[in-house]
């Protein structure tokens, strides 16, 4: 990857979602409208000129790509129909295959191969569930561990665990080489993480800024629920194996029941604008967006129908519907750092990198 034009790029960056862009003629309306666009971060204009030459490094080292939450208004008011949003979405997409170690994250984004990609990985959730679900699960009450074992649940953890691990922190290093490389360090580096992780992670203040707030509370619900659940996840495996307190439990169990509402209402807003196409941004979805908000829609569902069914004792029922929860999180927590879920890592590490380093692309003039 250089900074050589490559005419080829346009046709690339199509099939991740990007439209007609070699309509854009750099009128700079999309730029003075954006209200996440200053002095500082000057897009989407930058990114369109940057593909339409084909500067693929310029791209993936620039954090501009994360700062955008595709509010839809650039787009709404180009007036050469370029959408230059999707052109947005769609580079983030292409970053993410170009950080993925050994192209892993291709598999998830070209039509075919990810097709088959969801079906191996079901399919093998599955075969594992048959072969190590236990031979008698208790038919005259509710008992989850019954139907599978904690010994199965703590292997298949620690492995997934190690796989994930292992990807996210390679990757987040080729990320942070991209955007750093040949950078001078500024500020505070403990500072200005805290700054990013109040401000983007806990509270996403940059999203709020957008003139469009109605999607801000479903993706704080999105995000929260999901972390919610992966904390209340903790503290039962904890309780388990590592001698938390009892009460931890019921912690757990509340934490759980009110993230995973969180997580049906949030992923279940996008999912309902995506089909009515009532904005903007939900006029062409990647099927790499779909798989995401599908699943973490149906990691909510069947984790607050396992504890419905639990509640009215109901065996069969609760251990079909963990089954399912099972392949679900699966599928959804091993294609993490290859699909969109990655952006909850990557967004926030570009910002602050952002702070913290001098003359990044993102702090570039605009040179038209």
């Amino acid at each position: 990857m250089s900074n050589e034009v490559n005419p080829e790029f346009i046709n690339k960056i199509k099939k991740l979602g990007a439209f007609d862009i070699n309509a854009c003629y750099s009128c700079g309306n999309c730029t003075a409208i954006c209200p996440l666009s200053n002095e500082d971060y000057s897009f989407p204009r930058r990114m369109i000129r940057y593909s339409m030459l084909g500067l693929e490094e310029k791209i993936v080292k620039s954090p501009d790509i994360w700062l955008c939450y595709y509010c839809g208004e650039c787009s709404e008011t180009c007036p050469r129909e370029a959408d230059p949003g999707a052109l947005m979405m769609a580079l983030r997409r292409f970053a993410i295959r170009k950080y993925s170690l050994g192209k892993i994250a291709d598999l998830f984004y070209a039509n075919f191969s990810s097709a088959i990609t969801w079906a191996v990985l079901t399919i093998a959730a599955i075969i594992g569930i048959l072969l190590f679900h236990e031979p008698s699960p208790n038919l005259q009450k509710v008992e989850p561990l019954s139907f599978i074992g904690l010994d199965f649940l703590h292997k298949a953890g620690l492995i997934m665990g190690i796989f994930i691990g292992f990807f996210v922190i390679v990757q987040i290093f080729i990320m942070a080489r991209s955007i750093t490389k040949g950078k001078t360090a500024n500020g505070s580096l403990i500072g200005s993480f805290f700054k990013t992780l109040f401000n983007e992670v806990f509270f996403q203040k940059n999203f709020n800024q957008c003139e469009d707030k109605k999607r801000y509370i479903p993706h704080m619900a999105l995000f929260w629920g999901f972390s919610g659940l992966f904390i209340a996840t903790i503290l039962a495996f904890g309780t388990d194996f590592f001698g938390f307190p009892e009460s931890f439990r019921i912690i757990a169990k509340v934490l759980g029941i009110i993230a995973g509402l969180a997580l049906i209402y949030g992923s279940g807003f996008y999912i309902w604008n995506r089909l009515v196409v009532k904005d903007t941004y939900s006029k062409y979805s990647h099927h790499s967006d779909w798989a995401f908000v599908l699943l973490m829609f149906l990691a909510g569902l069947t984790g607050f129908l396992m504890d419905i069914f639990h509640l009215l004792q109901l065996p069969w029922p609760a251990y079909i519907t963990f089954a399912v929860h099972l392949v679900i999180v699966f599928e959804l927590l091993l294609a993490a750092p290859f699909t969109k879920f990655a952006h909850a890592i990557y967004r926030p590490l570009a910002l602050w990198l952002g702070e913290r380093y001098e003359n990044l692309g993102s702090i570039e003039k605009v040179k038209s």
